[in-house]
């Protein structure tokens, strides 16, 4: 698969995502993030939300032709599609959040290039995702890589 073909069909995924859709998603993210530090949760909460909804604005107005057309690595594309699918928990708004992270996260890793988490965002213990020249940091993504993340697909580098 090349790239444009996995931009036309994430645009056509990004078409379906509803309002109600994304109400979902923040019902989800909050119940998945209440044990967090209060004085964290909030803004790390809005900052992820406000990324993805600007994330899936971009692809619904970004046109084919402005994507550089280059081969996608399908076999970890399709391990990024079944480890989205691996998080379903049967909880509240958890649909909705899969099928953004299904739109979103491709596009980020893929044809954006940029982190899963915008730059800026503060984890627990203070420290940021950073951008120096053409490159990314995390500070948690050599902390992350497990079954239940997508840190590994993330174009960051560890810190």
């Amino acid at each position: 698969m090349r790239s444009r073909e996995l931009f036309k069909k994430l645009r056509e995924m990004a078409k379906d995502f509803s309002i109600q859709d994304l109400i979902n998603v923040r019902v989800f993210l909050e119940e998945d993030m209440k044990y967090l530090p209060e004085g964290y949760k909030e803004q790390y909460l809005r900052n992820q939300i406000m990324y993805f909804i600007n994330t899936l604005n971009e692809i619904k107005k970004k046109k084919e032709e402005d994507i550089e057309d280059c081969p996608i690595n399908e076999e970890k594309l399709r391990t990024l599609f079944e480890r989205i699918e691996d998080f379903k928990r049967g909880v509240k708004g958890e649909d909705s959040f899969i099928k953004l992270s299904k739109i979103v996260v491709p596009y980020l890793i893929f044809i954006g290039e940029k982190p899963l988490h915008p730059v800026g965002t503060r984890f627990p213990g203070g420290l940021c995702i950073v951008k120096r020249g053409d490159k990314y940091y995390c500070p948690v993504k050599n902390k992350q890589k497990n079954e239940y993340s997508l840190c590994e697909f993330c174009v960051c580098e560890g810190l």
